[in-house]
């Protein structure tokens, strides 16, 4: 695998993050984002290795081998992370698939060059093999250990499942708080023959920009929607993971980063000074008797400002609502749902269905919206997990007119779970519908009304545009 400025890939902060660059995993924003301790390893099972530990050697180089029921702290992520997906991962995954990414994982390493013991940890028969090849790959256990949880999140489960080491929490907590140190592009990452989300970049999964925050250093430097990024800093950056990529692209505010881009068939060099901004996750602005409302990110705070800035149109006497969330990669599900509960009284807003349960999310039971008053949704193909659920919601109520372009499609939920070396797991646990029990999983949230409302335009004109496009279903958007 590739690296950039680090002599061993592990190394390498991985961390999604959409203001730098992606949707979801792709898109750092998930439905659910809710930290947990640390789990404990499961007690010994069939599918525990050796109970006792043992020694053995490969490659002249000695290997002490420990099960889960005896592990030491050094390896133990191994074995939290195999329990997590053991008990809340969304699909059923063999212990051989698993074992298997594990080792891939541990290919990332490139090779050691110690002699010394190495502590790996089977936390199932199948994991004898890759700890063998731990042998070759990993300077340490610790090492070891990272590389195949790495492995096994990345290579063996879907593309929005991902370890984060220390550092990428530490940043993606930054970015739920709304400061971020980065470039300000918003990326997302799709396999050219099939159509759907890939996390290794090749020939076919190819990583594009979908947007860029105003203001920010992506939009200074001129970078567009649907530019195709091929490298980092002058490395090709296929073989990478996605998060590979945005965590190498975000960094200090003031240093630069260069990137090799696409379009319409030219290649060439973008260099691109990183800054530290905030993320407005809401603005408003009243528009003749119209108040528009953008939605820029599900944040920790940002259920408390859509409120407030609701609230204060409905004090300037507006009559109709224009909720604008194109290019929102989505965020925590607490919030979602607190902003769908500002436009309904009673209900569902979102069923998760995991492994073994169904769960529904129901509103607050605080609308702050007339319930006479209309409603107009703006998406686009930006519009991914939390925004998608708010829409479709409210599009299934027949509460908004959903203008605007297919939404992402981005149907599963995750939960982020710590794991003992102050890195975590995020891990899809669910997927989602709607209360009626539509997946729009594929497709997106289809709107009401197609309509092509292009980014950067004034305020004024996006709200013009939405009730033009609105009109034919003026029975949803004229307050009665």
């Amino acid at each position: 695998m590739s690296t950039v400025g680090q002599p061993r890939a592990m190394s390498r902060t991985r961390l999604v993050s959409f203001l730098l660059a992606s949707i979801m995993v792709l898109t750092a924003c998930d439905v659910v984002e809710n930290a947990s301790t640390p789990t404990a390893p499961s007690s010994p099972t069939t599918r525990q290795a050796d109970e006792a530990p043992v020694s053995t050697a490969a490659a002249g180089r000695p290997m002490r081998l420990v099960g889960c029921d005896a592990v030491e702290p050094e390896v133990e992520i191994v074995c939290e992370t195999y329990d997590l997906i053991r008990r809340h991962y969304v699909d059923e995954i063999s212990d051989a698939e698993l074992a298997g990414a594990a080792a891939h994982g541990l290919e990332s390493l490139g090779g050691a060059s110690s002699g010394s013991e190495l502590v790996c940890v089977a936390p199932a028969t199948p994991f004898l093999e890759t700890c063998e090849a731990a042998l070759t790959q990993a300077e340490t256990g610790a090492e070891a250990a990272e590389a195949m949880v790495h492995g096994m999140a990345t290579f063996g489960l879907d593309p929005h499942s991902v370890y984060l080491d220390p550092e990428a929490v530490d940043l993606l907590e930054e970015e739920q708080a709304g400061e971020i140190q980065g470039i300000g592009a918003l990326v997302t990452a799709e396999d050219s023959v099939s159509g759907e989300d890939c996390n290794i970049i090749s020939d076919t999964c190819i990583i594009n920009i979908v947007s860029t925050v105003d203001g920010t250093p992506a939009d200074t430097a001129g970078l567009q929607p649907d530019d195709l990024i091929l490298g980092v800093d002058g490395t090709d950056i296929s073989g990478w993971t996605v998060d590979e990529v945005t965590a190498t692209v975000r960094g200090p505010a003031g240093s630069d980063v260069v990137l090799t881009i696409e379009r319409d068939g030219e290649v060439f060099d973008v260099t691109i000074t990183r800054a530290s901004f905030i993320v407005q996750a809401v603005v408003s602005e009243v528009v003749g008797d119209t108040g528009y409302v953008g939605l820029n990110a599900f944040t920790d705070n940002a259920d408390e400002l859509f409120m407030e800035h609701v609230e204060s149109l409905l004090d300037q006497g507006v009559e109709s609502i224009v909720l604008d969330m194109r290019n929102n990669p989505g965020g925590l599900l607490d919030t979602a749902i607190e902003v769908a509960s500002a436009f309904l009284p009673d209900g569902d807003v979102v069923v998760t269905e995991g492994p073994d349960s169904s769960t529904s999310y129901p509103t607050t039971g605080n609308p702050i919206v007339p319930e006479d008053m209309g409603v107009i949704v703006i998406v686009n193909e930006g519009s991914a997990s939390a925004s998608e659920v708010v829409s479709a919601v409210l599009q299934e109520r027949d509460r908004a007119t959903v203008v605007g372009d297919n939404t992402f499609g981005k149907n599963t939920v995750q939960q982020r779970f710590a794991l003992s070396n102050t890195g975590a797991l995020k891990l899809t646990i669910a997927r989602w519908l709607t209360p009626e029990g539509h997946d729009f999983g594929s497709v997106g949230v289809t709107p009401d009304v197609k309509a092509d409302i292009e980014a950067n335009l004034p305020v004024e004109t996006v709200v013009q545009e939405a009730l033009a496009a609105s009109v034919t279903l003026g029975d949803k958007t004229d307050p009665a």
